[in-house]
């Protein structure tokens, strides 16, 4: 039994980066649709029509218990976020469970009107929760929004220990490890994908599942809750050992029936015949037990994406066209003889969906207009967050290096923005890159800051014109960098820490920024 346990728990220590910013791809990558009607926007935990700042520290240390993780949430105003916040954690009143070593809560966050009440709802993951003497199971924090915001407002948790709730406890298989949120059976009310890439499924180890926790007037529940899994009908495949699909998750409206789809990364699938590793499954709305439809891509028809294609994924409308966009991070993929340098692919969607004959278009350091070069374990597109960030009303994206060396420095980190058009989607055309020796940028180049090791998007200011994030959490306690950019241009540049939203300073491992909003 001993060896069960040390062969089934080698997992955790990949997935425990949260603390330790060793993870290879720790970084959250939930991407959001807002609901319809009377919803709310994501992130609007207060209705007050401006998004809420949420910032996860995984890392954090509550009531003496190291890296039991926390959330802080700082209100929107019109000059940004708010210089006081709240923080969140499983000692806060009402939070179900009890903050614990190692828990992780604030891995992941994803937000969105659950109960289209008119104030979005955030959901919170602690991957690495223990329930009862099964380490790394997983748990799940539903917080519902109010006009005082989330803090002490109705909170309900899940885990697959919950009555009614498919799937069972599992040493290391870290429920609610990626989380992505939006409509996608088309009642009107935001959808939650709780992810879970460690599950057993078929019998096979690590081949992931995804439970889909449908929205309703009273919000998400157990009763509302189907799993998904590649046994499941018009889930193309079938579980392999260590598939994880669910790894990352996105939604959006890929064949333009204006039901939104579910983008899944399976970034392990092996592909038949080749040395490939990774496919997408696009799971077409109306998804209720199953979704109505499916599109498979993989790494073996998509030259130049096979090492692991999905580390990161986002999804927008990178052209003026009534189809969603996929922007695919793969992140070991080898470029110019240099591994791990990273690659991105934007797969582009049309009235028949997505296919690997679909329109793809690459990116990386070799690519003309992007700066740099591709040098080993850059990591290029690690982590990737889609917006307006220009307000031409088309999507931009903003792509994470969370280990790119500037100068000798290793591991400084960097961010890169790329900009969509109307006609040619993503190009490199007045691309802008940021590390924290470019001018403007707040902080000084360290080995280990990760600048980039996640990216996000929010509207910080509720203008209508949305902001790229830029979470930098190895320098020090962690920072979050919000920029404004146009095309060839960067406008400004704000670095926020824990003190800066009126806590005091954190300490080394916090992982401040990890989770960022989408």
């Amino acid at each position: 039994m001993a060896e069960e346990k040390a062969s089934k728990r080698r997992p955790r220590v990949w997935y425990a980066a949260v603390a330790l910013l060793v993870c290879t791809a720790a970084a959250t990558a939930a991407v959001l649709t807002a609901g319809s009607g009377g919803a709310a926007a994501p992130y609007d935990l207060n209705g007050d029509g401006k998004p809420d700042l949420v910032v996860g520290l995984p890392g954090n240390s509550v009531g003496g218990h190291p890296r039991a993780g926390s959330v802080v949430i700082a209100n929107g105003t019109s000059t940004g976020p708010a210089s006081t916040s709240v923080r969140i954690d499983q000692d806060s009143p009402g939070v179900g469970g009890a903050s614990e070593t190692d828990d992780g809560f604030g891995q992941s966050v994803a937000s969105c009107d659950f109960d289209a009440d008119g104030y979005a709802d955030l959901a919170v993951s602690s991957p690495l929760e223990m329930m009862g003497t099964t380490e790394g199971a997983g748990l799940l924090s539903v917080h519902y929004g109010g006009s005082g915001g989330i803090y002490n407002g109705t909170t309900e948790t899940f885990s697959e220990d919950t009555a009614d709730y498919p799937g069972t406890v599992g040493w290391d298989e870290v429920f609610a490890y990626s989380l992505a949120a939006g409509d996608v059976d088309g009642d009107g009310y935001c959808d939650l994908a709780v992810g879970q890439p460690l599950d057993l499924a078929g019998g096979e180890s690590n081949a992931g599942t995804i439970k889909l926790m449908h929205g309703t007037a009273s919000g998400l529940n157990a009763a509302d809750t189907v799993q998904l899994d590649q046994n499941t009908p018009n889930v193309p495949g079938g579980p392999e050992t260590e598939d994880r699909f669910g790894e990352r998750m996105a939604v959006g409206d890929v064949n333009g029936d204006g039901i939104g789809d579910l983008v899944v990364a399976t970034i392990g699938e092996q592909i038949t015949g080749s040395s490939d590793r990774g496919s997408l499954h696009v799971l077409y709305g109306p998804i209720e037990d199953a979704p109505a439809d499916s599109d498979y891509v993989d790494s073996g028809n998509v030259t130049g994406i096979g090492a692991f294609a999905g580390s990161a994924l986002a999804v927008g409308h990178f052209n003026d066209d009534a189809y969603a966009d996929v922007a695919v991070g793969v992140s070991d993929e080898q470029v110019g003889g240099k591994g791990a340098a990273g690659r991105l692919a934007v797969l582009y969607g049309g009235s028949h969906g997505m296919s690997a004959n679909s329109r793809v278009k690459l990116f990386d350091q070799d690519t003309p207009g992007i700066a740099g070069g591709p040098e080993t374990e850059d990591y290029f597109a690690a982590s990737l967050a889609r917006g307006d960030f220009d307000g031409d009303g088309v999507d931009d994206l903003v792509v994470g290096m969370r280990s790119e060396a500037i100068g000798s420095v290793k591991g400084s980190g960097a961010a890169l923005v790329l900009f969509g058009n109307a006609t040619g989607g993503i190009t490199t055309k007045g691309a802008v890159w940021v590390d924290q020796d470019t001018a403007g940028v707040p902080g000084v180049v360290a080995e280990g800051d990760h600048f980039g090791w996640t990216v996000g998007a929010l509207d910080t200011d509720g203008n209508g014109r949305v902001e790229p994030l830029v979470g930098s959490p190895g320098n020090g306690a962690g920072t979050v960098t919000v920029l404004k950019v146009r095309p060839g241009t960067l406008e400004s540049a704000k670095a926020l820490a824990e003190a800066d939203l009126g806590w005091a300073a954190g300490s080394d491992g916090d992982a401040f920024g990890i989770a960022l909003p989408h």
